[in-house]
């Protein structure tokens, strides 16, 4: 007996030792320009996201939830930090410490030297970093030219991923496919597969140029290939099969976490950026107003556990709630000055804001722009918007959801209402501290060129 100890502690020790993390793993995936209304489970009339729908039938779907800006390095920065744009920084500046043309220049357009922005400030803390520093795996895999890492949206990340961009022309035209990038999750996933990990996803594809995507666009377009001219329905048709295509690579890695047997113990947080405005009020694009379709986005939570939450929330909720939520779920504790309220608590107004660079103001550039600064408030059926050129909206989002009515002149009680309130919560917001220093490489600039934030037509 003696003899077959050692043997046996051999065997049963293993056994014995250090158990496995309990914490839940966190998912958190941005479906880059993706509108609401163009989701099955939003009531899209069309079968552009079977996966989304399935998860959101998990999970809970909100109903109101607001993208604090209409593009991407803002709204990306508000859910790793939990604060609006005029706290943490990262947003178009005229004096930006990211200057988008490196020394000696990219030729051809002298427009290029006026696109500045500044990062998220130094001082402001993330929640890779706060994730980071409480023992887990994280890591970045991204799609879109706006979230390289020079822009500074990897910050608190072990692994910020920004490889394999599509080369179309001479530039990373197209971004980073929903297939690379899913095929990358996998493996991190494999890889952590037994300690808490934080991996964050930004699925690009629907983001313009949009490719047509063969095994999906005969879902999306009756009429003859190549079609025999550009219309909105043909770009609504490709958009749609963009998504569709998004949507497939992202339900391999929802499955996957089902076959590992992770997906129970999973936080997934499905949302957007913003959305992209297509034809409405003779718009297009995003990134310079704050139109409904460019600020009501997707936001689809699935909790750990056995049993979690699941149904339709209504309550007003925004990108800055995302943080929150997660440290409050985990136990820990939120960064100083965090404006954004844990989902199942609306403490907060419902505010967005864009600062367009004064060129990118040139009437004769973009004729269809509204032009200047912009700032939003949603209270109840009510929207409110500011201008810096002295416009001022007013909209009855329940009567007039699509904005084709300023009611402002018929309601000047509410609006000035609204504007008090607006500006007040903004004064009370603390200012970001100051922003790193960042020298943009070639590779950047080209990235950006291609997908049209240079000289393009989209911010």
């Amino acid at each position: 007996m003696k003899a077959l100890l050692p043997l046996l502690l051999a065997i049963l020790l293993p056994a014995c030792g250090k158990s496995q993390d309990p914490r839940p793993n966190l998912l958190i995936v941005t479906f880059d320009t993706t509108r609401s209304d163009h989701l099955a489970c939003y009531g899209y009339g069309k079968p552009t996201s079977p996966h989304i729908d399935r998860l959101a039938a998990d999970g809970v779907r909100y109903t109101n939830a607001y993208a604090v800006s209409s593009w991407t390095l803002p709204t990306h920065a508000s859910i790793f930090t939990g604060k609006y744009p005029s706290s943490h920084g990262a947003h178009y500046d005229p004096n930006g410490k990211i200057n988008l043309v490196m020394e000696g220049g990219i030729h051809g357009n002298p427009l290029w030297d006026a696109y500045r922005a500044n990062t998220i400030a130094t001082d402001q803390l993330t929640l890779a970093a706060i994730l980071s520093e409480s023992g887990y795996a994280t890591k970045g895999i991204i799609g879109g030219p706006w979230l390289k890492e020079v822009f500074g949206l990897g910050k608190g990340f072990e692994d910020w991923d920004d490889s394999n961009f599509q080369m179309e022309g001479g530039s990373e035209l197209n971004g980073r496919t929903a297939e690379d990038i899913t095929d990358h999750a996998i493996a991190f996933v494999d890889a952590h597969a037994d300690e808490p990990f934080f991996l964050f996803l930004n699925y690009y594809d629907p983001h313009s140029p949009y490719t047509v995507q063969p095994d999906y666009i005969r879902t999306f377009w009756s009429g003859p290939l190549p079609p025999p001219k550009d219309s909105w329905e043909w770009t609504l048709a490709k958009y749609d099969a963009e998504i569709r295509y998004t949507d497939e690579h992202f339900g391999r890695l929802l499955d996957h976490l089902r076959s590992a047997g992770l997906y129970d113990k999973t936080w997934i947080v499905l949302t957007s950026d913003h959305g992209e405005l297509m034809g409405e009020m003779n718009m297009a694009g995003h990134g310079d107003s704050l139109s409904q379709p460019e600020i009501h986005i997707p936001l689809i939570v699935k909790e750990p556990g056995p049993t979690p939450r699941q149904g339709i929330d209504d309550t007003p909720v925004q990108q800055v709630d995302i943080l929150p939520t997660v440290l409050d779920a985990l136990g820990l504790p939120h960064p100083p000055d965090v404006q954004g309220r844990s989902l199942t608590r609306h403490e907060h107004p419902i505010v967005s804001e864009v600062y367009p660079l004064p060129f990118m103001n040139d009437a004769s550039r973009k004729p269809w722009r509204q032009l200047g600064d912009w700032k939003s408030i949603v209270e109840g059926k009510w929207k409110f918007v500011w201008g810096s050129r002295g416009r001022n909206l007013l909209f009855d989002l329940e009567a007039d959801p699509h904005e084709y009515r300023n009611v402002l002149a018929d309601h000047p009680d509410i609006a000035a209402s609204l504007e008090a309130k607006l500006e007040s919560y903004f004064a009370s917001l603390p200012a970001p501290g100051e922003a790193p220093e960042v020298e943009v490489g070639r590779e950047d600039l080209e990235a950006l060129k291609g997908v049209g934030y240079l000289g393009g037509d989209d911010e």
